[in-house]
């Protein structure tokens, strides 16, 4: 059984999602006591600015209990002391991969079409399979989920114009500077949304720029390809001033730039406004900060009214996109499906095989070699057509493995448990 325990901008706002976040350091942790108090941990945690998920695959199990189970350990895990439920969502089997579908091909995205979901995706997978807490079923899920993810954007136009959050967030700055060629950024944290959110800044004319990462190498890169300035971490704060515009994206897991630093900032800068945009989560920017004087604070959450006019732009393609994804869901339920006939399957030629083996080998001890040759050659070919014509039966009235019931009857028959 497949099923997913997930908390998305769909459902909580950013102040309630960051406390749920999972860093790496914390998924084999939270896999280990999965494993104590729900007897499973073969677990893909998708854990970004808009969304942790947890996707499971478990027979021990019904979904409900499993789903219950999960929650009450992220719960405990991540030490929240209140009323959290309203804030997910769980899905089981078909709906479940339908989800993972649609979050890879970017349709429940906070920004319809995002390129960048797919690569988070990928790497959350990984990250589990190198931790060896993905089964057979979540590889098969995942390389089809990027199938379904490539398949989308292949076919439809969802992936026009604003793709992500770190542009959605230049297109809000655009809309408060008017001559990007006089304006200054300064990128701390040089990862993936960082390193998109420049790109987009020095297309729209920015030369000024400033870079800070607390391992210096990483940077390089960046500081070569866009002439940038390097500023050393432990001197990052005297450095706030210097930039007209500040880029957070962090792994960090806290608020580093308080409220106070950012006023002393904007004192340095003769009251010269500043704008803020922390596209981390949990944020490296005091909430505090929206509330001072000559500053901007941009988030995730804040940047609504661009994110609006992108979606009302892509209906006609979230409807093309969910026409694909529901054709691949079909694709791979009917694989699973048959995956849970493999036992019943082995054993009917498994028991067809030992009658034969049994019933030959008492009858010709008394024949002749050339007999004995053909009633091995003819039983064997019985017990052949016999197999074939049991397992097509078998998928017949099983519907291919959907029906549980039957599948029931089957092991039963068969005595797979044993």
């Amino acid at each position: 059984m497949i099923g997913i325990l997930g908390i998305s901008h769909k459902t909580a706002p950013l102040d309630i999602r960051e406390k749920f976040a999972l860093s790496h350091a914390d998924i084999p942790l939270f896999a280990e006591e999965l494993q104590k108090q729900a007897n499973f941990s073969d677990i893909v945690v998708i854990s970004t600015c808009n969304r942790t998920e947890i996707y499971f695959s478990q027979q021990v199990h019904d979904g409900f209990t499993a789903s219950i189970l999960l929650f009450n350990c992220l719960i405990a895990f991540k030490k929240i002391d209140f009323a959290a439920e309203r804030f997910f969502y769980t899905y089981i089997n078909d709906d479940a991969v339908a989800h993972l579908f649609k979050v890879c091909a970017g349709v429940d995205s906070m920004i319809v079409g995002e390129d960048q979901i797919i690569g988070q995706v990928k790497d959350a997978y990984v990250y589990c399979t190198e931790l060896a807490l993905t089964d057979a079923v979540l590889m098969r899920l995942f390389q089809k989920s990027f199938e379904a993810g490539k398949k989308v954007r292949t076919n439809t136009c969802i992936n026009s114009g604003v793709t992500s959050v770190s542009y959605a967030a230049i297109e809000f700055c655009s809309s408060r500077i008017s001559n990007f060629s006089e304006t200054s950024v300064l990128l701390i944290g040089t990862g993936e949304t960082g390193t998109l959110a420049l790109q987009g800044f020095a297309a729209k004319g920015v030369t000024k720029i400033f870079v800070s990462n607390r391992t210096p190498e990483h940077a390089t890169k960046i500081i070569s390809e866009y002439s940038a300035e390097f500023i050393p971490i432990n001197q990052l704060i005297q450095s706030l001033f210097k930039a007209d515009i500040i880029i957070t994206a962090t792994n960090a897991g806290h608020a580093f730039i308080t409220a106070d630093q950012i006023r002393e900032s904007i004192h340095l800068r003769n009251n010269k406004p500043q704008i803020c945009v922390d596209l981390s989560v949990p944020r490296n920017i005091e909430e505090q900060v929206q509330y001072i004087e000559y500053c901007t604070l941009v988030c995730v959450d804040t940047i609504q009214d661009v994110i609006a006019a992108n979606k009302d732009k892509r209906v006609e393609q979230i409807e093309h996109a969910e026409i694909i994804i529901q054709e691949l869901v079909q694709e791979f339920m009917e694989w699973l499906s048959f995956r849970a006939l493999q036992p019943a399957i082995r054993a009917i030629n498994f028991h067809l095989q030992k009658i034969y083996r049994d019933q030959y080998h008492g009858y010709i001890v008394d024949s002749a070699k050339d007999v004995k040759e053909n009633i091995k050659d003819f039983s064997g070919f019985l017990t052949q057509q016999y197999s074939r014509e049991l397992i097509k039966n078998l998928k017949e009235i099983t519907d291919n493995g959907r029906k549980e019931l039957y599948l029931q009857v089957i092991n039963d028959l068969f005595r797979l448990e044993r």
